[in-house]
Formats: structure tokens, sequence, C-alpha cells
């Protein structure tokens, strides 16, 4: 099974939303099926077969999660920080901004999925891996 080193070391090649893709299919690689994002600090759930789980611990000072949802701002920042325009920390606070308070990629489906607290859906793309 993997190790939390193995997906940070994965990781540590991302530089922002650009590199998200090849991140995938490389932890796909090592086995993980789901990862789970909370955008208040960081942490990351990361799921394998039988229920194995790995988890990150958090990476920053908690973030204030905005309660109204606003796909409209949340979907461009999302396209900036795919194109490279900013960094996970800030991608993180742009999505607290916007309301979102996770994030579940399906390796599996190939599926990112932004949730407001309560579980609503914010937005769902299909990710390339």
């Amino acid at each position: 099974m993997f190790t939390l080193a193995q997906i940070e070391e994965a990781h540590s090649n991302v530089e922002s939303g650009k590199g998200f893709p090849e991140f995938a299919k490389t932890i796909r690689e090592l086995g993980v099926k789901s990862l789970e994002t909370f955008v208040e600090d960081g942490s990351t759930n990361y799921l394998g077969d039988d229920d194995y789980k790995v988890s990150s611990t958090q990476k920053y000072a908690p973030l204030l999660i905005y309660g109204i949802p606003n796909p409209e701002k949340f979907l461009a920042d999302l396209r900036n920080h795919q194109q490279g325009g900013t960094d996970f920390f800030q991608f993180c606070k742009d999505c607290a901004d916007s309301g979102v308070y996770k994030w579940i990629v399906d390796i599996d489906a190939k599926t990112c999925t932004y949730y407001t607290e309560t579980g609503a859906v914010v937005f769902e793309e299909q990710i390339p891996i």
C-alpha cells in the first residue's frame, strides 16, 4: 500500500493546479482510489482498497469558510489555478471565499467534486488522468 511519504513526494512536484493531472496519475499508480481535501486547513485523506487510509496533517492556520457559495467566483478562481495562476494555499483561500468546504477526487471515475459544508455540490469536473 501507499504511504504518506510517497504521496508527499509526488505532491512536491506540483506548483499549481496545472500539475494536478500528473499528480493524480502518479498517486493512482500508487493505489490511491480517492482523496478528500479540506479547505479549512489543507488536510487530506487518501483512500485505497479495503478501507486503507492515510491522512496528511493541517497545512496552514484554519481559514474561515464563507457561508454562501459563489459558484461563479469559484469557477473563475479554479480556472486561474488550473492555468498556473495560484499555488495550493491561494487556491484554498479562494475556495474558502467562495464557500467551498472540501473537494473529493474519485480517481477511478476521473472526477473532482467541490462541496459546501452542508454537502451541496458547488461544481464537478472531469479530470484528465
